[in-house]
């Protein structure tokens, strides 16, 4: 699928075109995203090892307070679609033929920075909504509003209320799902385009929605490497995240025109 040139300009007056793609599409676009790591590996695995050792260092902050841990881990997995934006420009440098350099992807962020922090903040507010949540269904789940870490290794062995777990696997389902619907190539969009958050989640949304069975193919994707890399104690983000990264970007470009 033939895609259009790489604009240097930050605006566009038109609203992309919807584009179908096949079931199968989600896993050409992983190819695609490792063959761009494999052309860059140093800057794609600093990246990686930079959002594995923000996940460490969530483990090591909640230290003492285990029942955020969860909470914010997985608010840092949903806010990840806005930390990869770095590697959205490392993918749109190499789809120039240009050399990838951080500086210029920093420079890059830095014109759409209005953009990117409103949509950053959208993405704030769905984390701090989950962590806050999150912490209150576990409070109600070992009846006590200031859970000790006995509580919390009572959770993890699975002494859970069925009715707390059904809210809880619910509501963050719906988050997940509310962030993937918007941000699939909202970001993306706006690296690239610097649309407006309200455009980009609208057009996020259409593409979705258009081609919803190979986006629930790459959503299942995505749930499978972020679990490699949540069961290697973080370790495996350091390959998975540049990887999904770049994916995502290969499949803006492939869902518009």
């Amino acid at each position: 699928m033939a895609t259009e040139t790489i604009r240097n300009d930050s605006t566009t007056a038109v609203p992309p075109t919807i584009l179908r793609v096949t079931r199968t599409a989600p896993l050409d676009w992983l190819r695609a995203g490792w063959h761009t790591l494999r052309a860059h590996p140093v800057a794609s695995l600093l990246y990686g090892t930079l959002f594995a050792a923000a996940c460490q260092g969530v483990l090591a902050l909640t230290n003492r307070v285990p029942w955020f841990t969860a909470a914010y881990l997985t608010g840092l997995l949903l806010i990840g679609p806005f930390l990869a934006a770095g590697l959205y420009v490392a993918a749109r440098q190499h789809a120039a033929g240009e050399r990838v350099s951080i500086r210029a992807a920093l420079a890059l962020l830095w014109q759409r920075r209005t953009n990117l922090s409103l949509f950053a903040v959208y993405l704030a507010l769905v984390m701090a909504a989950w962590v806050r949540l999150s912490a209150l269904l576990l409070a109600l789940q070992v009846d006590a509003f200031g859970p000790t870490a006995h509580h919390f290794l009572g959770v993890l062995q699975g002494h859970w209320n069925p009715v707390v777990l059904i809210y809880f696997l619910s509501i963050g389902g719906l988050l997940a799902l509310t962030v993937f619907v918007s941000s699939a190539v909202a970001i993306p969009l706006i690296v690239d385009r610097d649309s407006s958050p309200i455009t980009a989640i609208q057009i996020s949304y259409r593409a979705v929605t258009t081609n919803w069975q190979p986006m629930l193919l790459w959503a299942m994707l995505i749930l499978a490497l972020t679990l490699v890399g949540i069961l290697t104690w973080f370790v495996g983000m350091i390959l998975c995240f540049p990887l999904l990264g770049y994916a995502t970007w290969h499949s803006y470009r492939a869902l518009l025109a």
